[in-house]
């Protein structure tokens, strides 16, 4: 088993290589044949801003233990997740670990995760300080969940579903081909703007007050957000969801939303239609069978739906697809 004992981001590619005993060459550490497959890349892009590419499978199981530091709420953790694509997946259904998404955090976490060999990491992690950051995004007046991010001491995760806009610019920072003397200024400029991209998409959401966040309230939000998206021929229930978590309605509805950006209902919608224009584009699936096989009893509900979240009816989008 390979163990890596971290106290921070910063220095976790170097722990990496000396667990694995591989060198470093141009901030990039290639996985031997041996003991897997990929590569990891980092690059500290100026002060307090940093880069890791990561898309590697190991052989062996891995257990990371990473114990917050003192200053972690003056830290923003970025990482963009399942950003490569993977061309064996595309004959597989989605599932929540497939989604390409974004998480924010910010503050102290203990972790202990054990990761089982032959886990593909496809993400881009990027590290800032908030200095850095209100440096970047300039003074923002009236927007509650800029000033809980750059002025507040406070916990918080935030998880957003990755837009055309961001996943084109984190494939521009993988296909990276630009000279080695270069690429640090090219990397640093790529980041800002997907970080601007970014910040977009979470200055959308409802201007309203956050709640501090607990490691086990995140931990549970992530197993409700497994469970909605298990089915998506069942809308989820409420009441069922609440006595999984632990919580009051209330509470879960309020850090479902806080963490995900949406309602429990339109989340699992917004997944559901997802899976619909997957299985419309890639299965050639007629539009009935689609509705059906996603909980549909009503056709023109199906496409009404459909409509709203993708943008055009199912019989169109599978016409031009």
């Amino acid at each position: 088993m390979i163990n890596i004992a971290l106290k921070r981001q910063i220095g976790m590619l170097q722990k990496f290589a000396d667990s694995l005993q591989i060198p470093l060459e141009n901030g990039k550490l290639t996985i031997p044949s041996e003991k897997g497959k990929g590569y990891l890349k980092g690059l500290l892009l100026d002060n307090g801003f940093g880069i890791m590419i990561r898309n590697y499978e190991l052989y062996e199981d891995m257990l990371v233990v990473k114990r917050g530091d003192t200053d972690a709420s003056d830290r923003i953790i970025i990482n963009f997740t399942n950003i490569f694509f993977d061309n064996k997946g595309d004959e597989n259904e989605l599932t929540a670990k497939d989604l390409p998404t974004v998480q924010i955090g910010k503050g102290k976490i203990d972790l202990d995760m054990l990761i089982p060999k032959r886990t593909k990491y496809r993400t881009i992690l990027l590290g800032i300080d908030k200095s850095r950051l209100k440096e970047l995004l300039g003074e923002q007046h009236g927007l509650l969940i800029y000033d809980e991010i750059l002025n507040t001491e406070h916990h918080l995760l935030f998880e957003e579903v990755i837009t055309p806009r961001i996943q084109k610019v984190a494939n521009e920072i993988i296909e990276c081909d630009v000279p080695v003397n270069l690429q640090n200024t090219y990397y640093r400029i790529k980041a800002e703007e997907i970080v601007c991209l970014l910040f977009a998409e979470l200055f959308k959401r409802e201007n309203s007050p956050l709640q501090n966040l607990n490691e086990d309230d995140v931990l549970m939000l992530y197993k409700i957000r497994d469970k909605i998206l298990q089915k998506l021929d069942v809308p989820p229930l409420l009441s069922e969801l609440a006595n999984l978590a632990r919580m009051s309605e209330s509470k879960l509805k309020k850090l479902f939303k806080q963490i995900f950006g949406n309602s429990i209902y339109n989340y699992y919608q917004s997944f559901r239609m997802k899976e619909a224009a997957r299985l419309l584009k890639e299965k050639k699936v007629t539009v009935s069978e689609v509705g059906y096989q996603l909980g549909f009893t009503n056709m023109s509900h199906f496409g009404k739906i459909f409509e709203e979240h993708i943008g055009m009816k199912p019989k169109k989008y599978s016409k031009n697809s």
